[in-house]
């Protein structure tokens, strides 16, 4: 245990981190064949953390991957890690440099860094991007659709249901359309607001999934849900990538729960 900073997550963190793991270890065929292949993550954290209900202290995402390619041989090349909190990213620059790997660290919101990681990635490399934020208003479809553009860049993105459901009526209000607006641009003209509120919902998903599909890839039908210990529903963790194989290694590996459900 090092005296870096750590940071609080609830147990249903250990099943975010269990899909990225596997999904990692069976991608590892395919990243063996690119000399370029980095792990993307914008919302890194500090690399460690502290489960609330039980005390125990577990690897952050990007430990999780670097220990889960490490397995299988073909480690990432490089490591693109950014947080809105500082101290945070040099926590887990530190922690992945002192197992050997090669960090690069970008400090702000996802908006921001984009553009600086995309600049650092190797256009005919194979990349993977873990987007884990705590809202909607931090997930702008800019920050997808630049990294989209790459042609071999598979994401696995966490969109916050539970914040769409609690925060849905404010969304809706003129002072809060613009969280909307950036997660999924040009709902206002695919979404009836005056129907029932999970018929929003899932119109809001649809076009957002709509917007995927304009990018030239497209999320995986396999919505997997992470829930609560009351079993409510806090994200949907969503697969998006170009290539026929992709999809069918997630669809492989994505079910790690019996509480699975869709939208």
């Amino acid at each position: 245990m090092d005296a870096l900073p750590v940071s609080e997550v609830h147990e249903w963190a250990l099943e975010k981190h269990e899909r990225l793991r596997r999904y990692i270890d069976a991608a590892h065929g395919a990243r063996g064949k690119f000399s370029s292949r980095c792990y993307v993550d914008l919302y890194s954290g500090p690399g460690r953390a502290l489960v609330v209900e039980t005390g125990q202290e577990i690897d952050g995402s990007p430990l999780v991957a670097f220990d889960a390619a490490a397995r299988q041989g073909d480690q990432f090349t490089e490591f693109l890690i950014a947080d809105i909190n500082e101290d945070y990213v040099r926590a887990a620059e530190r922690r992945l440099t002192e197992k050997g790997a090669k960090v690069r660290a970008f400090v702000g919101p996802a908006h921001r860094v984009v553009e600086g990681i995309a600049a650092a990635l190797d256009p005919r490399g194979l990349h993977l991007a873990f987007l884990d934020p705590y809202n909607l208003g931090d997930l702008p479809f800019s920050v997808i659709r630049r990294l989209a553009s790459f042609k071999h860049m598979d994401l696995l993105i966490h969109v916050s249901s539970m914040d769409l459901k609690r925060e849905l009526h404010h969304y809706l209000q003129p002072e809060g359309r613009k969280a909307l607006d950036e997660f999924a641009p040009g709902w206002r003209e695919h979404v009836d607001t005056k129907q029932r509120q999970d018929l929003i919902r899932r119109q809001i998903y649809e076009h957002w999934c709509g917007l995927l599909k304009g990018l030239g890839t497209s999320a995986s039908d396999r919505v997997e849900a992470v829930d609560n210990s009351k079993h409510a529903n806090l994200y949907w963790l969503v697969f998006v990538a170009r290539h026929r194989l992709a999809h069918k290694l997630w669809e492989a590996v994505a079910n790690v729960s019996p509480q699975r459900r869709l939208i």
